[in-house]
């Protein structure tokens, strides 16, 4: 027979053990008095979920929660438009918690399709930041998840009237998504549109957790930006991140630095050496009019990490070096200590040249539309969007179908969204490669 000593005992056990326990919150985000609005009001209890109109109360909500919890926490953002910047704090320590932060819903809160139902986050002229800021190297997730979001740079950036060519040194060059070397355990960047970044959509600068941190950057579509993304985490305590996953991407139509063939950095994924992680996998990837290369090799094979490039489609990704063959532009590099660019096509030889895993890779024309915005103003906030779409780039590299010659008639020109016309291959056989509107993260 307990006495009421025990009993009390057990209570305060039985407490400490409830509170110790993983508890998921939901935050709904949607503008008042929208449909999604209504639809949220009929599932938040203000206790597990929650509602909020715009963002920054919903990331203060949520840093709330997260701060030395073990919680899972997400954030729904309905479709729709919302202007801001928005960043973690500095010191949130969430090294236990999981944190995702999902765009895409449709407004009945039953369906996710960031393709169709999007997410845009608007910034204006002079964007001092990144759109998304995950704090420093003193905050941590057990998992980050950014997902579902159409993160366009064209409002920031200038462009020439006539041509519509990007004016690089009158825009932001701020990435569109900045980790700020976050210490994560996993980290996923999925079902995204990186659009008109005049600099890298972003850099992998994360900081592992432990050796067995794992990044998933999947089902992204990386559309007109200037040197998209960058392998290079960074380092924590000695830990290396063990398996860099970049899968089902589109990469379409992203540019070098400068348009030039002597300039720093010029294709569309660069590699680093093997600080950057154990193994890094390029798979399932969609990489077309890339002009300056779909990957970026500049360090010697002996300074590199496991590298598994397997099932990817190319086409068309050296126009910048002169080259119009569908297959050029595998690896645009020096590879050392070569002073020039390498142009590496695909083809049987690489298993042959390469230690690495590379099998499976094919060539063939995807026949992506692409939606052009016709300009009427230099400065791109005050252009109202006339769309043009286009089911052949290669007018853009002065090409006709049968290759002819090589010249880029203007640099990074606005792309605009259109969700009639995504990027999705209209070419049957290339509908498998790059983002795939069914696996979408869940």
């Amino acid at each position: 027979m307990m006495t009421r000593m025990n009993l009390l005992a057990a209570a305060v056990v039985l407490g400490v053990a409830s509170t110790a326990l993983a508890d998921t919150f939901t935050i709904y985000v949607a503008a008042r008095d929208s449909e999604a609005h209504k639809a949220a009001e009929k599932l938040v209890d203000e206790k597990s979920s929650f509602w909020f109109a715009k963002l920054p109360k919903a990331m203060q909500k949520a840093v709330d929660l997260l701060q030395g919890s073990n919680h899972q926490v997400r954030i729904l953002m309905a479709q729709g438009q919302e202007g801001g910047l928005y960043a973690m704090p500095n010191g949130l320590d969430a090294s236990k918690a999981t944190f995702h932060l999902l765009g895409g819903w449709c407004p009945d809160w039953k369906t996710r399709d960031p393709f169709q139902c999007p997410t845009e986050i608007l910034a204006g002229e002079g964007r001092p930041q990144a759109f998304f800021s995950f704090g420093g190297n003193k905050t941590m997730f057990q998992e980050l998840v950014i997902s579902g979001f159409v993160l366009d740079a064209a409002p920031s950036n200038k462009y020439d009237a006539k041509t519509n060519s990007l004016l690089k040194g009158s825009s932001r060059t701020i990435p569109l998504l900045s980790l700020s070397q976050v210490v994560v355990n996993h980290l996923v960047i999925a079902d995204n549109v990186f659009l008109n970044g005049a600099h890298r959509a972003f850099e992998v600068y994360h900081s592992p957790m432990s050796n067995e941190t794992t990044v998933d950057i999947q089902n992204n579509f990386f559309l007109n930006n200037v040197i998209p993304l960058k392998f290079a985490p960074a380092g924590y305590k000695g830990f290396k991140t063990k398996a860099i996953n970049f899968r089902n991407n589109s990469v379409i139509l992203n540019w070098p630095f400068n348009p030039d063939k002597t300039s720093s950095d010029v294709g569309a994924l660069t590699l680093y050496h093997k600080d950057c992680c154990t193994e890094l996998n390029i798979e399932k990837n969609l990489f077309a009019y890339n002009p300056g290369g779909a990957m970026q090799h500049d360090w010697p094979e002996s300074r590199m990490q496991k590298l598994r490039i397997n099932e990817n489609l190319f086409f068309l990704n050296a126009t910048l070096f002169d080259n119009a063959k569908p297959e050029a532009g595998f690896f645009v590099g020096k590879f050392g200590p070569n002073p020039l660019y390498a142009v590496v096509n695909v083809g049987p030889g690489l298993q042959d040249d390469y230690s690495y895993e590379m099998k499976g890779n094919v060539v063939m024309d995807p026949k992506v539309p692409v939606a052009l915005v016709d300009l009427q103003a230099a400065d791109s906030s005050s252009v109202t969007a006339k769309k043009t779409v286009m089911n052949d780039v290669r007018g853009l590299f002065g090409l006709n179908k049968e290759g002819g010659t090589v010249a880029i008639a203007n640099y990074a020109p606005r792309m605009g969204l259109d969700l009639k016309n995504l990027p999705f291959p209209a070419e049957e056989k290339a509908r498998g490669y790059g983002v795939q509107a069914a696996q979408v993260f869940k």
